[in-house]
């Protein structure tokens, strides 16, 4: 354990670099590990639009799903250190796969640089409006009275989408059935076509979908009411005391990449997110910008590690 937390604080020596250094004079690709359309496809193409103005050069998202995030991380961490090859990281692929799956194509302690959190996102506990529940304690006495009958959706096995409703299950006493798809855009169709009838999905992918009257929208997976909905309330609130899921997305660079890159990266990407354009577009998400150094991101990673773990060793949840 000690080894690992070493490895991901590396970039905390960042402060004692002689000067950030210059990245390679070609395009940035920046990986989504999930399919196109979600959240973290929404953040990285923010970036993108506002990238070549930072680093002087493109930034191309491409897409990369498959295993919950796994398949386009593990990329990743096996690409050049040079800081033109980056990943938005989220709960899944960083901290829940390790605790879930018996064999991982990298250590995210170890083959993963932490460069910068960009947003907090809370995650949104929506039906479809055929099903009748219109609050958390309706989806309680029908999950209830009807254990095994509802089925909920999310990105895939170990994402935030998953084990929202994973932990709600556990702390609400409720029979309710997971079934993982490739990437939230697939699941919020199924459930806007009765195929499925819950999600826990994050917000900048299911609020416009409530707002159009597409899902219907119980509750907010966070300790406080969101900035971009605070008519609805908190799970905590609607019957859940004690519950809260914040989703998160952040930048990692292959583990190796020296600390004056990380240092460049991380520049550049607080420039961005403190354009107020871009600030007003994540609140407009139902998000919550981020920034700091990389250490805090570091430190935040390892937290969600120990926490969810626990979550799934009690759920007894497998990759299978």
């Amino acid at each position: 354990m000690q080894r690992r937390a070493m490895l991901l604080s590396v970039p905390a020596i960042i402060g004692t670099a002689a000067s950030a250094q210059e990245l390679p004079a070609r395009p940035i690709r920046l990986v989504v590990p999930f399919t196109t359309g979600g959240t973290t496809d929404i953040l990285a193409r923010l970036l993108a639009e506002h990238g070549p103005a930072e680093f002087g050069q493109p930034i191309i998202v491409e897409s990369r799903a498959g295993a919950g995030g796994v398949t386009g991380t593990a990329q990743v961490a096996a690409s050049a250190p040079d800081g033109t090859t980056l990943v938005v990281g989220t709960p899944g692929p960083i901290a829940t796969a390790p605790a879930l799956m018996s064999s991982m194509p990298y250590d995210p302690m170890r083959d993963l640089a932490p460069v910068m959190l960009i947003a907090n996102v809370p995650n949104l506990v929506v039906v479809n409006p055929q099903s009748g529940i219109t609050s958390i304690q309706g989806l309680i006495a029908a999950a209830r009275a009807r254990p095994g009958s509802i089925h909920f959706g999310s990105a895939g096995i170990g994402a935030s989408t998953h084990l929202a409703g994973e932990l709600f299950k556990l702390m609400a006493q409720v029979d309710i059935v997971h079934v993982p798809y490739r990437g939230s855009v697939p699941a919020l169709t199924d459930l806007q076509g009765g195929q499925i009838q819950l999600m826990f999905e994050n917000m900048p992918g299911a609020l416009e979908l409530v707002r159009a009257g597409r899902l219907t929208g119980l509750a907010v997976t966070s300790p406080t009411r969101a900035t971009a909905a605070p008519e609805i309330p908190t799970v905590a609130e609607a019957g859940v005391p004690g519950y809260a899921v914040v989703s998160w997305f952040a930048v990692f660079a292959p583990g190796q990449t020296p600390a004056p890159v990380i240092q460049r990266l991380n520049q550049g990407l607080r420039r961005i997110m403190a354009r107020p354009a871009v600030r007003q577009r994540i609140l407009e998400l139902g998000a919550e910008p981020a920034d700091g150094p990389p250490e805090a991101l570091g430190a935040l990673a390892r937290e969600e590690t120990e926490r969810w773990g626990r979550v799934i060793r009690e759920a007894r949840i497998t990759a299978q």
